[in-house]
């Protein structure tokens, strides 16, 4: 692997920092926020945050020091086993400096949040805030010290408490250019005040002011975020971290049957997988009824347990919401996220 240079080391061991000062800030924010309702969601995206954080350390280091060593500190702390623990803790102490270990094994050791807390703020002070004012700070942060999902499930909060001291936060984030948080800024602020809704929606550009209009006034389709809350309750996508969640949402379309209606799927020119948000709907190959499918269901080849069969033609049994993802784009977030291509083999 990559070893870096002299030149070099310097930059990566700020970096190493600048990690481990984004995990301290969102310890503390963990406990201020709580995991009362929704904000367990917010909760579990922090935690997610921190975990890539980790990863990505663990990355640098291996810049750093000796690849085998840091692969085996991996291993014995992702054990979670106490002698593996005690183990990689024992193995860094021996060859990290000391500047690093001082920072790295807090992160890294099986201790509560609190002394992990302690032990960092002597080199990454932080102010304690109410829950309210550390929801602030995170939907205001940089995208990579707060992701997408984290801000999108922030905003859902504060719509979900109304909480109106967050208007203007909100108005900006209307014009937010990724989707899902702008989608859920609008509803958050249509929940607030349908007037201040209404006064700035009409400020964005045609098409978004179209998108959020559909989903928030006329309801006619699912927000992102709604999608995402979808997906988690789907058995094949159980244990997803939210965020690669988000980038599944950004690849689907919804699509509306009536009842009695039909929808055809031709192998040979179909290049897209179904999932059932709502309704029913019977499968016809060649003509001769196959299977009924509900919501929270896959159609298409992509999985091929007994009850999930191709077919040739959908006939909805009730008014039925369907997700549509193109299989191209499907397979090219597969590549990009190890742990989502994990659960849809185990299906396969």
């Amino acid at each position: 692997g990559f070893k870096a240079g002299v030149s070099q080391i310097t930059r990566i061991k700020y970096a190493i920092e600048t990690d481990i000062a984004d995990i301290r800030w969102n310890l503390s924010a963990i406990q201020e926020v709580g995991e009362e309702g929704f904000n367990s969601q917010i909760v579990n995206s922090l935690r997610g945050e921190i975990k890539n954080d980790i990863e990505h350390i663990y990355m640098l280091l291996a810049m750093l020091y000796d690849t085998r060593s840091i692969q085996l500190v991996k291993e014995n702390i992702d054990s979670a086993t106490s002698e593996g623990i005690t183990y990689a803790v024992e193995l860094l102490d021996v060859f990290l400096s000391d500047q690093l270990k001082q920072r790295v094994i807090p992160i890294l050791d099986d201790i509560p949040d609190s002394d992990r807390i302690n032990k960092l703020d002597i080199y990454f002070p932080r102010v304690r805030l109410d829950s309210r004012l550390a929801l602030k700070f995170m939907i205001n942060r940089d995208f990579t010290q707060s992701n997408r999902w984290t801000k999108a499930c922030i905003l859902y909060q504060i719509g979900l408490s109304k909480q109106s001291e967050f208007k203007l936060d909100l108005i900006a984030q209307m014009f937010n250019p990724d989707n899902l948080v702008s989608e859920v800024a609008g509803w958050a602020l249509h929940q607030i005040s349908e007037k201040e809704y209404l006064k700035n929606v009409t400020r964005l550009p045609e098409e978004q002011r179209k998108r959020l209009n559909e989903i928030i006034l006329e309801k006619r389709r699912l927000s992102n975020l709604e999608e995402v809350l979808f997906f988690q309750q789907i058995d094949l996508l159980e244990g997803i971290p939210g965020i690669t969640l988000s980038y599944l949402a950004d690849i689907s379309e919804e699509i509306q049957l009536k009842e009695g209606a039909t929808m055809v799927l031709d192998e040979t020119v179909n290049n897209d997988f179904y999932v059932l948000i709502s309704g029913s709907v019977d499968f016809y190959q060649k003509g001769v009824f196959v299977a009924e499918f509900g919501r929270g269901q896959f159609i298409g080849e992509m999985l091929a347990k007994s009850n999930y069969l191709n077919t040739n033609l959908i006939l909805a049994k009730s008014n039925a919401n369907i997700i549509k993802f193109n299989k191209d784009k499907f397979y090219e977030l597969l590549a990009d996220n190890v742990k989502l291509a994990d659960k849809v083999l185990q299906y396969a």
